[in-house]
């Protein structure tokens, strides 16, 4: 009987669901919004669901096939909002941002250690972190952080010479991205190039390598958010989140015992802020906070900074001329201040560009995502979006419209010489935009170029028979990733 019992249950618990979906899914038509016909349960959010699409592939799909300024979509059961219109994007992120100023990932109060980081806070409580943490990515403090990049960079430069021919490039970039987050967060050597499973570098691995837990948890995060508070979902596992909290706390006690002021890294720099802090500061920056903060600082840096690095290598690969180019520029630029320095690296422009078109083509997330604080009406419509509804921006979708990039699958840096694409709305935003944006821009485009530089100034790389083109990205992750790598071969000039 109790089988019988159970398979009645079931039955009667998915009809349920999909009267309740049904139901649920008359939303937007009620509010005379077109949405693309969802299907029961899953509303138009099923092949992102089973993994048959990525995030930027099923946005770009109903990019495509909705030639309106915004249309409604159904995650699951949850209503939510695509923005088309660059003037309307502009209205959200910018204009009237005090009305989105939240994201729509998921809140863990269940855990202090993830509640702190603040990519994952919302309202005042984020904007008081924010405010107080922005310092820290000021040109001063990136200027002062350029001798330890540059270091680590000379140790992934004498690793390729001994190791060119076909290599994997994002493994490169992933080693290179472990040991100067260690270094600039930790203030500890990682020891990536030299021991293939040390410590800093296994973490790296667990964090950021695939798993089934990581593709599933992240993209509950983002999508539903609900469910994840429910299920106390842990964004980033807690033995990986308590041995970095461990490791912040073993340096903070060294350089307490030995002196601050020496290494110029996070932990120097919030001291810093610390022994400055005026009186009528909105927060303190107590260890933890600081120890979160320090997770979401190697956490946003690392995939951000060697998706970037490595899809412009692999384009460098496929269009040499352009390699060309910019390593003339490189040389040009090294001879000129007798070596590489931080105002060199600003002073390179086709470098820059070659970076934003590479961000144009490959952006790390391909999607802004914001969630209304109160009802807003968009001015001049009848539009109007109820508080709590997720608002999405499909960011690759727009940077591969050819009525604003013209041949957007071609690398074409020369498109960047004036860079004005965003003077009538918003339509180029690798790192967002308004009081949400990237906090860590200036971090990841100095490292980027430095990178670049290194590698460049002394190898050729070109593609080799598994040099993937076009790119096929692999839709078990929320961010941009090639399913196959990135191989390419390497060889000193």
């Amino acid at each position: 009987m109790f089988p019988w019992l159970v398979a009645v249950l079931l039955i009667v618990l998915v009809l349920v669901i999909f009267k309740y979906s049904k139901v649920e899914a008359a939303y937007w038509k009620k509010k005379g919004v077109h949405c693309p016909k969802p299907v029961p349960i899953f509303g138009n959010f099923s092949e992102v669901c089973f993994f048959q699409k990525t995030v930027g592939d099923w946005l770009q799909n109903l990019y495509d096939i909705v030639h309106l300024d915004y249309f409604g979509i159904y995650i699951f059961d949850q209503p939510a909002l695509v923005l088309k219109s660059p003037e309307l994007i502009r209205r959200v992120l910018i204009q009237d941002s005090v009305n989105f100023i939240n994201k729509t990932l998921a809140e863990p109060n269940h855990d202090e250690a993830l509640s702190n980081l603040m990519f994952l806070q919302k309202d005042e409580r984020w904007k008081a972190f924010r405010s107080r943490m922005t310092p820290v990515f000021s040109s001063k403090k990136i200027k002062a952080l350029l001798p330890t990049l540059d270091s680590e960079c000379r140790k992934m430069k004498a690793y390729l010479v001994r190791n060119t021919g076909i290599l994997e490039c994002k493994g490169i970039c992933e080693k290179l991205m472990t040991n100067i987050l260690a270094r600039c967060v930790f203030g500890v050597d990682a020891h990536s190039f030299e021991e293939e499973d040390a410590e800093f570098r296994r973490i790296s691995k667990v964090m950021f390598g695939f798993s089934w837990r990581n593709a599933v948890v992240q993209s509950m995060y983002f999508f539903m958010p609900r469910w994840a508070e429910w299920l106390r979902l842990h964004f980033i596992e807690k033995s990986i989140m308590d041995y970095l909290h461990r490791v912040y706390f073993e340096s903070v006690k060294a350089r307490k015992k030995y002196g601050f002021n020496k290494m110029n890294d996070l932990i120097d720099i919030i001291h810093e802020m610390e022994s400055k802090k005026n009186s009528n500061e909105d927060i303190d920056i107590d260890s933890f906070k600081a120890a979160a903060f320090a997770v979401q600082f190697f956490f946003a840096g690392f995939e951000t900074t060697i998706s970037t690095i490595s899809f412009t290598l692999h384009e460098l690969c496929l269009n040499l001329n352009v390699q060309d180019k910019l390593r003339a520029e490189i040389l040009a630029s090294i001879s000129k201040h007798r070596g590489i320095t931080y105002d060199s690296l600003l002073e390179m422009k086709y470098l820059d560009m070659c970076i934003h078109e590479t961000l144009r083509k490959y952006p790390v997330l391909p999607f802004l995502d914001r969630a209304c604080n109160e009802d807003y009406t968009f001015p001049g419509s009848n539009l109007t979006v109820e508080k709590g509804t997720p608002i999405y921006v499909p960011l690759r979708a727009m940077h591969m419209d050819e009525q604003y990039f013209s041949e957007p699958q071609k690398f074409e840096p020369e498109r960047f010489i004036n860079r004005k694409y965003n003077e009538h709305g918003l339509v180029y935003l690798p790192f967002g935009a308004g009081p949400r944006n990237c906090i860590g821009e200036r971090f990841g485009l100095i490292s980027t170029k430095l990178a670049l530089v290194h590698i460049l100034s002394q190898f050729h790389v070109e593609k080799c028979t598994a040099t993937p083109d076009p790119v096929v990205f692999d839709p078990k992750s929320v961010m941009l990733q090639s399913k196959v790598g990135l191989p390419m071969t390497l060889r000193l000039i």
